[in-house]
């Protein structure tokens, strides 16, 4: 029996921003792989493939050798189920509902022991309509905390907008989420070999500058400067640090303020660099929860640089900016950089 550690997408977006059309393509393009597929719920549009067990089980295979669970029961007991039937498949997707918070569904993946011994969360894909998402943006939370959490953007529909509209979206969703990946796609092409090749807990392939540029075109790029405006509601406020931080300090002050003062809170995430590791560590909100997790190392001559967002409603930049300088290792000069990608207040 394999103890290999199972890859998990979880594929995440708001209603009809194409998730179960992607899913199909996924398949279709890597036939070789044998997926587990978990479903929130079954919706109109089934998943291609002949049932050939009992629909009205949990588990069901596929025709084509993958096997497609429902979370009637609780994810919990779903994965119990995969764990039983590991052998069986290589990989785990996982497709939410259009107005699911796939930090919930993340959770087990990333603090729980016992899921992790089997389950290796290697990405959360968010798909945006290309067409819609700004309106969703302004409409629901939901879609904020979708495109917060997630590692990898595919950005769809494209082929229905102007490129001069593709490239605003990208600056936009580059400003809520610095962290993220950003790829393009429609029903016709979409970069599955890319997307796969990407796992969370990296650093974008796009340049620092782009995501802590100043939007007024006044402001300037000195390192200590902030650019907030208060007459918006979402804010994505982004810091840069080059004085290593206490992960002991940082650990306890992020986790107070998440149980105690994180209304409005959608997302929390960063890659540290703390005194005495020589790996970056991962920090990142899950629910109310923080989760530290260790990344890939600091490599010879990279400047050791720590960036930190917060993505919510209304956040004010220097009451974070003084949470984040107390954890500090140490209280010599220290340079900042924040910067806010905000959303205007939606129209009556």
């Amino acid at each position: 029996m394999s103890n290999t550690l199972k890859p998990v997408t979880i594929l995440t977006g708001f209603l009809g921003a194409g998730k179960t059309t992607f899913l199909n393509a996924v398949l279709a393009a890597r036939p070789t792989t044998k997926f587990a597929i978990i479903e929130n719920e079954f919706g109109e549009e089934g998943i291609d493939g002949e049932l050939v067990v009992q629909a009205n089980t949990d588990v069901v295979e596929m025709a084509n050798g993958c096997i497609c669970c429902s979370l009637n029961d609780g994810l919990y007991e779903v994965l119990e189920e995969l764990y039983d039937r590991r052998d069986s498949f290589d990989e785990l997707l996982i497709e939410t509902t259009g107005i699911a918070d796939p930090s919930g569904v993340a959770q087990p993946f990333l603090t729980v022991p016992s899921v992790q011994k089997t389950f290796n969360l290697k990405r959360v894909v968010c798909l945006v309509d290309a067409q819609l998402v700004e309106d969703q943006l302004g409409d629901t939370e939901e879609a904020i905390r979708q495109i917060g959490f997630s590692d990898v953007i595919l950005l769809n529909k494209t082929d229905t907008v102007s490129p001069a509209y593709v490239q605003q979206l990208t600056e936009m969703l580059r400003g809520l989420n610095p962290f993220a990946h950003i790829l393009y796609g429609n029903k016709d092409a979409y970069p599955i070999d890319e997307l796969f090749a990407l796992e969370r807990d990296t650093e974008p392939a796009a340049p620092v500058a782009p995501l802590f540029r100043p939007l007024s075109p006044a402001a300037t790029n000195t390192p200590v400067q902030h650019h907030h405006h208060v007459h918006s509601d979402i804010v994505s406020l982004s810091f840069r640090f080059t004085e290593p931080f206490e992960l002991a300090d940082l650990q306890h002050r992020l986790t107070a303020f998440l149980l105690f003062q994180s209304q409005g809170i959608y997302r929390v995430k960063g890659i540290i660099s703390a005194r005495d590791q020589h790996q970056k560590i991962i920090v990142q909100s899950v629910g109310k929860n923080l989760v530290i997790t260790k990344g890939a190392d600091w490599a010879d001559g990279e400047e050791r640089i720590s960036r930190v967002v917060f993505i919510g409603k209304l956040l004010k930049p220097q009451g974070f900016e003084k949470m984040l300088r107390q954890c500090l290792a140490k209280p010599s000069t220290w340079n900042v950089v924040s910067s806010s990608q905000l959303r205007p207040t939606p129209r009556l």
